[in-house]
């Protein structure tokens, strides 16, 4: 077995270990490990995108190229998008008791979670779950892959060592004192939720 086969096999019976259990198991380097899971995803990811492009009609398929390439023309203009597609998806907070626009058009695509109300101890677990299992994991990768790499910049710069975990803490503190400011903002409260979520992971690994 190759060693790429090897690193397959560990993460096809462990989805959930992060690189450095993987490459621990498999006998590898780390970066190695990341570059295997880096090209699954992306295959992943080719193989549905695909799947979507052979059922969208031609129509469908100009309409998403166009937006594709406005998006990249205004990035590289340096032009912030006001809405995510065709829908006029906002960026715009709604007022402090209920949640942002963003965070309820993206209940409305995905049919997840109702958009009201969102101000209850489930919901709240439930939004963040959402968000540290598939929104943000398909956007920024592994969470302790992330948060380690985090705590080696931020040990660079403080002098200080730092892990994972306290990566994890720090963020969730940030969202405290973002909610010291405004407590009525519910994203503050499911981001602190999240990052509690996936420090204890880490820590437990």
């Amino acid at each position: 077995m190759s060693k790429r086969e090897k690193v397959l096999e560990v993460m096809a019976k462990h989805p959930s270990w992060g690189v450095l259990l993987v490459a621990k198991k498999a006998k590898c380097s780390p970066s190695y490990a990341h570059l295997v899971r880096k090209q699954v995803k992306e295959a992943e990811y080719n193989a549905a995108k695909a799947e979507l492009e052979a059922e969208s009609t031609p129509e469908e398929r100009f309409w998403e190229s166009a937006a594709d390439s406005t998006a990249k023309a205004m990035s590289v203009l340096g032009i912030e998008l006001e809405a995510e597609s065709t829908a006029a998806a906002t960026w715009v907070s709604v007022p402090a008791t209920g949640i942002s626009a963003e965070v309820e058009t993206s209940y409305k695509n995905n049919k997840d979670l109702p958009p009201t109300p969102v101000a209850t101890r489930s919901h709240i677990l439930d939004t963040a779950k959402s968000y540290i299992t598939r929104d943000r994991q398909a956007d920024h990768g592994d969470a302790e892959d992330n948060f380690s790499r985090i705590a080696g910049y931020w040990s660079l710069h403080t002098g200080t060592t730092l892990t994972a975990t306290d990566v994890a803490v720090m963020m969730a503190l940030l969202k405290v004192a973002r909610i010291k400011q405004n407590p009525q903002h519910v994203d503050n409260w499911v981001d602190g939720a999240g990052y509690f979520a996936c420090g204890g992971e880490i820590a437990n690994q």
